[in-house]
């Protein structure tokens, strides 16, 4: 409005003229220089009206922009409030999905360290098969020495067994056989004796 109504400050110097009252005096030359003044003044009033007109519209377009400006703004913040609004919650199904796949991580380093500690214990079993298999067999060829040395002894036992038996046999024979010859000479002393006492009582001759 000021824009509109720069070069009209003369304006507030005028003087209202009441026309009812107004007595036009003779007119003279002052008379026709205040008409000229009024009708210049009444014009510049008109314009003034137009250019006040004007800027009350344009203060009223304005005022229409502002509102719409104003809603369309909070419109805006309210969209944008409901994409803040569903950003935090995707950051919030997000920290949840970071935190499941975070502990899901954990359980699959814990496996993999399990499934090491499981690698590293099933590589000390199979080495420790491996030792006692080694140590079995070299048990079963210990045994297996030992039982073909017990063999060959008991074969030995066996075989001086059989011998001493048959020592034991043949000493017997030869104890039964002398037993016989002793018997015999026993018999032919006894009847020696019964000879010799029968030729001392003079019965028979001696031989």
């Amino acid at each position: 409005m000021k824009v509109h109504t720069r070069g009209l400050d003369w304006l507030s110097k005028l003087k209202i003229i009441d026309e009812e009252n107004f007595e036009a005096p003779e007119e003279d030359e002052e008379v026709r220089a205040l008409k000229i003044e009024l009708g210049k003044a009444r014009l510049a009033k008109e314009k003034f009206k137009l250019v006040a007109t004007d800027v009350q519209k344009e203060c009223a377009g304005l005022r229409e922009e502002n509102a719409a400006t104003a809603r369309a703004l909070e419109q805006e913040t309210k969209s944008a409030r409901k994409e803040e609004h569903g950003r935090d919650k995707f950051r919030g199904a997000l920290w949840g999905s970071n935190n499941e796949l975070k502990l899901q991580r954990e359980e699959r380093d814990q496996s993999r360290a399990h499934s090491m500690v499981l690698k590293e214990e099933l590589a000390v079993c199979s080495k420790s098969k491996r030792n006692l298999s080694q140590r079995l067999c070299e048990t079963e060829t210990n045994m297996l020495a030992i039982v073909s040395k017990y063999q060959e002894e008991l074969n030995l036992a066996t075989a001086h067994e059989h011998k001493v038996a048959d020592e034991y046999a043949q000493v017997y024979a030869e104890k039964e056989a002398r037993g016989r010859v002793i018997d015999s000479l026993h018999q032919e002393a006894t009847m020696w004796m019964d000879r010799f006492a029968l030729t001392l009582n003079g019965s028979q001759e001696l031989p």
